[in-house]
């Protein structure tokens, strides 16, 4: 006697379609209240249907079988960074991939020992003054040098982060990042996001995994885990010295230097004091006069993930799986699994600090 489909893997695979219980009615010719009792888990999928639904959704039947619990926005274990107005089937898709690339992940990892360069630490707001120190905190455990982080992606890398970059087809959200232990923690990053928003949504991601793991979303968070990304990227004593004069002109080099937008320098100076609140308004203004509210110039190299492609060249290597092999591993078509997870090559940022842009897979999965 097989076992029951996971109703839950059935939602995914719809939300992961963007489709509504409806549309996959429509498609599959299976009315919307049978649909409803499956992903409720009220009644087992019929063989027929199952088929049906597997053609339709476009995953092999092994794929509704999965065991174990899908995560949604309700949870405790994953947050974005996202405009206020995004569309409810949007966020389920990406939320959707969120749990897709986790439960991956870990299948690509269970082959290694894992052991940890370096470790995501878990610091709880309340026991620091300011959310600069926590951020300070770990720069410090991460023995990270002094000054602009380099490369983010390969310090996230080196604590086992697995990173994707793909096009989430919308422009509302630009981050989400998903952790349940003993998985490796997942950051979806947007990737039709310029560089400097990119890498400001990497470090804001950073700390929501430092500070909020485990913790019910509550008003102040999303302004934290900012605090956290602009006090990780630009430290009060690295940047204070430089920022003034604060002009566009002045901040479109320090831009190249910390590799952050012009508009997160104008509020970095406000927030260190070094410009008062009229000051601030009228540089945004200069940058809406100027059209960079929307595209900022001098654009930046996006730095590349590195660890997920090393990971599947190391089942290739060393246990000599096909790209069919590892589709079939990961329950997903093979079309898929090239589309997923061997994406085209991005031009990396390049690194002069050697533990700021190497990552070694021996070190990070044993």
């Amino acid at each position: 006697m097989r076992e029951s489909v996971n109703p839950e893997w059935l939602t995914l695979a719809r939300e992961l379609r963007g489709m509504t219980q409806q549309e996959l009615s429509k498609q599959s010719r299976i009315t919307q209240s049978k649909i409803s009792r499956y992903e409720g888990g009220i009644t087992d999928v019929e063989t027929n249907d199952l088929a049906t639904l597997s053609q339709v959704l476009g995953f092999p039947t092994t794929f509704f079988f999965q065991t174990g619990h899908v995560y949604g926005a309700d949870s405790t274990e994953i947050f974005n960074r996202r405009r206020k107005r995004v569309p409810a089937r949007d966020l389920k898709r990406i939320h959707a991939f969120a749990n897709l690339y986790r439960v991956g992940g870990a299948r690509l990892c269970y082959a290694f020992e894992q052991v940890d360069k370096v470790e995501i630490p878990i610091m709880r707001r309340g026991d620091f003054e300011h959310v600069s120190e926590i951020a300070d905190a770990v720069r410090s455990l991460w023995n990270m040098p002094n000054g602009p982080v380099k490369n983010l992606v390969a310090w996230l890398e080196n604590a086992s982060c697995l990173v994707h970059s793909f096009d989430f087809e919308i422009d509302k959200i630009d981050e989400v990042v998903h952790w349940v232990s003993p998985d490796p923690a997942v950051i979806l990053i947007n990737s039709s996001a310029p560089a400097d928003r990119t890498r400001f949504s990497l470090a804001h991601a950073l700390g929501h995994l430092v500070m909020h793991r485990d913790i019910a979303p509550y008003p102040d968070i999303e302004e934290e885990a900012d605090e956290f990304a602009a006090a990780f990227l630009m430290p009060e004593r690295d940047i204070l010295g430089s920022l003034a004069p604060v002009t566009i002109q002045h901040l479109m080099e320090l831009k190249q230097v910390w590799r952050v937008s012009i508009a997160t320098l104008i509020r970095r100076a406000r927030d260190l004091g070094v410009v008062t609140q009229r000051k601030y308004t009228s540089l945004f203004q200069q940058l809406s006069r100027l059209g960079y509210r929307k595209r900022e110039p001098r654009p930046f190299p996006h730095e590349s993930p590195r660890l997920v492609k090393m990971l599947v060249d190391r089942h290739r290597t060393h246990f000599g799986y096909t790209s069919q092999e590892l589709a079939h591993m990961l329950m997903i078509r093979p079309e898929e699994f090239h589309k997923w997870y061997t994406p085209p090559k991005v031009i990396a940022l390049q690194s002069d600090f050697v533990g700021d842009s190497d990552i070694d897979v021996d070190s990070v999965v044993g």
